[in-house]
């Protein structure tokens, strides 16, 4: 079994009341910090839920919840920022394709 990690993503207190997350210019952040997820190997998917809530889901595979959560709070500075708050779970992959 695997254990990944995902990152519920919400939009955070700094975000102006009836404005877009992605129509900030500090989503950028955020994208930048998928990205060092990636190069690093260790990004498995990530993406918006699709109902225009602003809310997104990340999935990484790091070593501990201590390096997921650390990584979701500290390198992801739309999260620092505030302009996106992050929920940090463990989940235990049984089946995978």
């Amino acid at each position: 079994m695997t254990s990944w990690f995902v990152l519920q993503h919400t939009p955070g207190s700094a975000l102006p009341d009836g404005e877009s997350v992605f129509d900030q210019p500090g989503i950028a952040e955020h994208f930048a910090f998928l990205k060092r997820r990636m190069d690093a190997g260790e990004l498995i998917a990530a993406g918006p839920i699709d109902d225009g809530s602003g809310d997104g889901i990340t999935v990484i595979e790091v070593p501990s919840i201590e390096d997921a959560t650390q990584l979701a709070n500290e390198d992801d500075q739309s999260v620092v920022a505030g302009l996106l708050d992050v929920t940090v779970r463990p989940w235990r992959v049984v089946m995978a394709r």
